[in-house]
């Protein structure tokens, strides 16, 4: 028999003995009744460190096999953490170290040893959902009550049914020494589901833009495409960590916390729904060097005649929207028509100086260091009326808030005109501003949750609410679209030099 097939036998016996030992002696404290039956929640989460090792007979399949490598990681990281807020028995000391080295020693000779990229890529997945969980507040930090149990109990215990979100519905809360966790059977699989499509398409993004690395431009531009990809998908992750009790069952009012829950699953559930097509884009078209019609065409789209007479409808159009709105006074009863209106003459600004450069008129700069200003500049100008005091002079006075919207419609103009300057780094500039939107949106709906704290009180917490997840919503597939389409980029664009070297080859060979 293998090594790794034994030692995975014995992982599988020694969780199960440790398992039955802590039951039998009252380590394991789980408080279940009929109506909060905790028992099941319990253990969905202890039996797949039984069964889950003998995934080693199954190996072969690569699907199987990253199963595995994956939860080599996570029981590893698990029992870690258990040795170091646990010792109390001197025998499941004993066991949790006997445990913890064969663990170490399968993931040394079968992954490290023999496979360091499958090996980085379980140490890149168990970083990536420890962060998520941290962050996330599934772990925090606490004072150990019963320092000689582990105590289970339901997340109704603490929590009332109307402030638990969806995602820890029929949940429990394990307290171990100095640390609580918190989960439920439907977070814990989206967490790790997660986690996965991060790692593995990290990695996919890498062999593509490494798959011709002699090439010194594909180099440098992979660097750059691995991180644009990277960026959004993180941007995803990071919306999941709205999606705690702690935050929503403190001071937020009940129905801001049924609408904050509704929001971070909505959030979630996008984000993951963006990684699986990326997933698939990557492993189906990009890997292979493939060419993707829907991508080509949003190119052609862009540097067709239509799209100029498309941008100058919509300068024309937003404008009108705006004296609707203010007419029916819906910039002091509504944050999202406040800043959604605010954000459009951005576009719209956006959209007059790509109307501008396509009528014959081609504004050059020369300089990076103006350059880098006017980007500034353009960022400062949108930004600053973000800040709520800023915010407050335009709620209250009608002349401040038509200042901050022709200030809108000027950042719009100096950014295309930056982005029409720059050769190199479009794509990044385009994640840049994006990002800015996604970021204050996030910021905004981690503060109404975290901090509990209402930046705009002539609005309300849930407008607070509302406005940051809308914004949230539309930016996050802007920012996975543009950076698709530089990934698609990267895959593509030098495929005829290279058939053109090729051939170039063989011709020289032939001459010899």
């Amino acid at each position: 028999m293998k090594r790794e097939i034994v030692e995975s036998l014995i992982i599988s016996v020694f969780t199960l003995y440790l398992f039955i030992y802590s039951a039998i002696t009252g380590v394991f404290v789980v408080y279940n009744t009929r109506l909060y039956p905790s028992i099941y929640q319990f253990l969905a989460f202890l039996l797949p460190y039984v069964v889950l090792p003998l995934l080693v007979f199954f190996r072969k399949n690569s699907v199987i096999n990253r199963i595995y490598l994956y939860f080599l990681f996570i029981g590893l990281f698990s029992f870690i953490v258990l040795l170091f807020t646990y010792i109390v028995y001197p025998l499941m000391e004993i066991m949790v170290l006997l445990t913890i080295a064969f663990y170490t020693d399968i993931i040394d000779n079968l992954y490290y040893k023999e496979n360091k990229p499958l090996f980085y890529r379980g140490a890149t997945f168990v970083l990536i959902l420890f962060v998520m969980l941290l962050v996330s507040r599934f772990f925090v930090i606490s004072v150990p009550v019963e320092p000689t149990k582990i105590v289970v109990d339901s997340i109704y215990a603490d929590f009332p049914h109307s402030q638990v979100p969806f995602l820890f519905y029929y949940g429990i809360i394990m307290r171990v020494n100095y640390i609580d966790f918190t989960m439920g059977i439907q977070s814990i699989i989206l967490y790790l589901i997660l986690a996965a499509l991060l790692t593995e398409n990290y990695f996919l993004i890498f062999s593509i833009v490494n798959i011709n690395g002699g090439i010194s431009r594909k180099k440098s531009n992979g660097r750059r495409g691995a991180s644009a990809m990277v960026t959004p998908a993180i941007s995803g992750a990071v919306s999941a960590l709205s999606c705690q009790c702690e935050g929503l069952t403190a001071i937020l009012p009940t129905i801001a916390a049924v609408v904050a829950s509704a929001i971070s699953t909505a959030l979630l559930s996008e984000s993951i729904l963006l990684l699986l097509i990326s997933n698939f884009m990557l492993t189906v078209f990009f890997n292979r060097r493939a060419r993707v019609k829907l991508i080509s065409h949003i190119k052609d789209l862009r540097n067709s005649n239509y799209f100029p007479l498309l941008a100058i409808f919509f300068v024309m159009l937003i404008p009108v929207m705006e004296v609707i709105g203010i007419f029916y006074h819906l910039q002091l009863t509504s944050l999202t028509f406040f800043y959604g209106v605010n954000i459009l003459m951005f576009v719209s600004g956006i959209f007059l100086m790509y109307a501008i450069t396509k009528i014959g008129m081609k504004p050059f700069i020369k300089t990076v260091k103006i350059k880098a200003i006017l980007a500034a500049i353009a960022s400062i100008l949108m930004f600053i009326w973000f800040i709520p005091p800023v915010a407050y002079f335009a709620y209250t006075n009608y002349y401040y808030y038509f200042l901050m919207n022709i200030m809108g419609v000027i950042s719009g103009l100096l950014t295309y005109l930056v982005y029409f300057n720059i050769s190199k780094f479009k794509a990044a500039y385009i994640e840049f501003n994006s990002m800015m939107f996604s970021m204050t949106a996030l910021v905004f709906f981690y503060i109404s949750i975290i901090s509990l704290d209402d930046l705009f009180p002539f609005y309300g917490i849930k407008q607070q609410l509302y406005f940051s997840a809308i914004l949230w919503g539309i930016t996050l597939p802007f920012m996975w679209l543009s950076t698709i389409e530089t990934m698609y980029r990267h895959s593509i664009v030098d495929t005829p030099i290279l058939q053109k070297a090729h051939h170039q080859g063989k011709a020289i060979q032939a001459g010899k």
